[in-house]
């Protein structure tokens, strides 16, 4: 009876733990994964922040890392990650929502429900001309 009664439960939680209906899949519809790839050995750091209404990119990277940013003219622009910082004509920090490269500074760029942010630090192919 007792083996009964744990099997019955672990059915129960398993049945409201997958249904579409649930908290714990409402949850994660309601979520953005921000991704960090500091280009290194240094493993990927990913973490899932809350979505709500006008969420940018740049928001949800600052609620999962320490970030710096720098101002050129109206452009605001990530220049450290956690503890890895940009060198202009080096290596910079890129973006990129669902694997596509957007077309707006992170500051600008609203994110959806579900989106995935990925941060890579990588060789800087724009600092020496102008990137659009």
């Amino acid at each position: 009876m007792k083996l009964f009664l744990k099997v019955f439960a672990l059915v129960a939680l398993f049945l409201v733990v997958v249904s579409p209906n649930s908290v714990v899949a409402k949850n994660a519809n309601k979520a953005v994964t921000v991704e960090i790839n500091f280009g290194n050995e240094t493993p990927l750091k990913s973490a899932s922040v809350s979505w709500e209404s006008d969420l940018t990119a740049l928001e949800a990277l600052m609620h999962v890392a320490e970030v710096s940013t720098h101002a050129v003219g109206e452009y605001v622009f990530v220049s450290k990650i956690d503890q890895v910082k940009g060198v202009p004509t080096k290596y910079v920090w890129y973006y990129k929502i669902n694997g596509q490269s957007p077309k707006k500074l992170a500051i600008n760029q609203k994110l959806k429900k579900g989106d995935v942010v990925t941060w890579i630090y990588k060789q800087d192919v724009c600092s020496d001309k102008k990137c659009k």
